[in-house]
């Protein structure tokens, strides 16, 4: 009997040793890794990623944690889908164009001349997703989708006023596309990371820049750049990814909180946030006389339209020999956005 008690207080004792260590371990709370390349005075840093991450703390009572990490430091801007996919990183945001090839579905939303905001972009990047870009993101848990603001010229010296204006300049492209583009248009593009940028103009090593109005102050560029030309060329999608098997490792309610936190209301609030900073920022600028803002006339954004048209026909073809439903979604995006303008 005594060796019966004995066996029968040694298993209660393992019972609640394994009980205790199961509460604990559930008790813990969770970090999850957040990556980006920008500065952490960055608007989408301080009014998108920060928010979220307090918002997902707060729907799970502080179980779990979101730390960010910001200014590249788990990986430069294109390395963080990388980065997402092995696990260096729990989630980050992505630039889809910065990785050229790797999302080919999502990258007709990089051609130019197709949309005039950031919301606009964004509205219609859910309205296709799920039909016609989910394969892109299929190694992904997409937490959401947006947009920049529309890209605008921006130069030193003269103004670009026509597409006489900006033949032969020397202008910083933010993506193979926007190369393209300014090729056609009669520039030279060229290729630079942004921490260059600031020098570069300065010295005039180039003569100007293609990119939304709200990177004048985000990089800190506004006592360099002297004229904006409001064209509306194009808008890069966007996109805040998490490791799918992180995701899936998850208790349910921290997958519930992450997705109550993020998902199309947060893809589309991050998209106003820098719809609404471009037209603040470009008012400023032009009130204060830092720099001249001038706009395009219908007739001459007209010219630059016709100048880049093939390059829609151009990745059609490209895309379609690869089994991609291009035109349809080329001509999807076309009603789409016409519908949301």
């Amino acid at each position: 009997m005594g060796k019966y008690f004995k066996r029968l207080s040694v298993m209660l004792v393992g019972a609640f040793i394994t009980l205790a260590a199961t509460m604990a371990i559930s008790a813990e709370t969770i970090e999850l890794k957040m990556a980006h390349f920008m500065s952490p005075m960055h608007i989408q840093h301080k009014q998108s990623f920060v928010p979220f991450a307090e918002e997902v703390e707060k729907l799970t009572g502080g179980k779990v944690k979101i730390k960010i990490f910001p200014g590249g430091a788990l990986g430069g801007a294109a390395e963080l889908a990388d980065a997402v996919k092995t696990g260096i990183a729990d989630i980050a945001f992505i630039v889809p164009s910065y990785t050229t090839g790797r999302f080919p579905r999502t990258s007709a939303f990089d051609l130019p001349f197709i949309f005039n905001s950031a919301v606009q972009a964004a509205e219609v990047l859910y309205m296709v997703y799920d039909k016609y870009l989910s394969e892109d993101f299929k190694d992904y848990k997409v937490l959401w989708l947006y947009s920049c603001d529309t890209g605008q010229l921006h130069s030193v010296g003269k103004p670009i006023r026509s597409l006489a204006d900006l033949q032969g300049m020397k202008m910083r492209a933010p993506s193979s596309y926007m190369s393209e583009a300014l090729k056609l248009l009669g520039a030279n593009p060229v290729s630079m990371p942004l921490s260059d940028l600031s020098m570069a103009l300065d010295k005039h090593v180039i003569d100007g820049m293609l990119s939304p109005g709200t990177s004048l102050t985000d990089f800190k560029l506004t006592e360099i750049i002297k004229n904006t030309t409001q064209v509306d060329f194009y808008t890069s999608p966007m996109a805040v990814i998490m490791n799918k098997g992180k995701y899936n490792s998850l208790p349910d309610y921290a997958k519930k909180a992450l997705d109550q936190a993020s998902g199309k209301k947060w893809g589309l609030r991050a998209s106003k946030i820098y719809d609404d900073y471009a037209r603040s920022t470009m008012k400023s600028l032009n009130d204060t006389g830092k720099i001249k803002v001038y706009r395009l006339t219908p007739e001459e954004k007209k010219t630059f339209r016709e100048k880049v048209r093939k390059m829609e026909a151009d990745w059609v073809a490209k895309n379609a020999a690869k089994g991609i439903q291009a035109q349809e979604l080329m001509d999807k995006v076309h009603e789409l956005a016409a519908k949301k303008k």
